[in-house]
């Protein structure tokens, strides 16, 4: 897959585009660069977006500590059966409120993918990944990633399963899909 890029590199990507706009907007008026690859042209807006946010998360703490544990967990609404991933504290089908948590057994099959080598500027330090929703066999769909050395292993309908991992260089717990034959 790609290659990674530092941060360093981000901002000196960065860095060149404000160039590459002021010197539009001091010939043109206009924020608009052509886009290197296709020569379209792109608004570039001038204000910077940086997201950085708290929710909280106290009634839905079981799934993260389940990360903890290595396990991915789901809601099931006792009173009228629906299943939730993301996992849910209330039901919105019914509006009940007493949920049991259970982990995801697996596997799931497959149903589309992309590759990302196109990133988000926040992203851009990761190298190229693939973005992956499965249909488990609990009965929901996942997104989540999908880690293989190559992508052109993927097949849709393959059999895939979640497994709790690190991600760096963020350091936290999140969850991943990996073909089900990998141990």
């Amino acid at each position: 897959m790609g290659t990674s890029i530092s941060r360093d590199q981000i901002e000196a990507f960065i860095r060149m585009w404000l160039e590459a706009v002021e010197q539009e907007k001091e010939r043109t008026g206009l924020p608009i660069i052509r886009d290197e690859k296709t020569g379209d042209p792109l608004f570039f807006d001038q204000r910077e977006l940086r997201l950085r946010y708290l929710i909280p998360v106290k009634r839905i703490q079981p799934f993260f500590e389940g990360l903890q544990r290595g396990q991915v967990l789901y809601t099931v609404c006792k009173s009228c059966g629906s299943k939730y991933f993301p996992p849910q504290a209330d039901c919105s089908r019914c509006g009940g409120t007493d949920m049991e948590w259970r982990p995801i057994e697996g596997p799931g099959k497959l149903l589309t993918y992309t590759v990302i080598s196109v990133k988000p500027t926040s992203f851009m330090h990761y190298e190229d990944y693939v973005v992956a929703i499965a249909r488990m066999k609990e009965g929901f769909n996942v997104l989540a990633w999908l880690k293989v050395k190559d992508p052109k292993q993927i097949k849709v309908g393959m059999d895939v399963r979640l497994v709790v991992e690190r991600r760096m260089p963020e350091n936290y717990l999140t969850y991943a899909f990996v073909p089900a034959e990998s141990q």
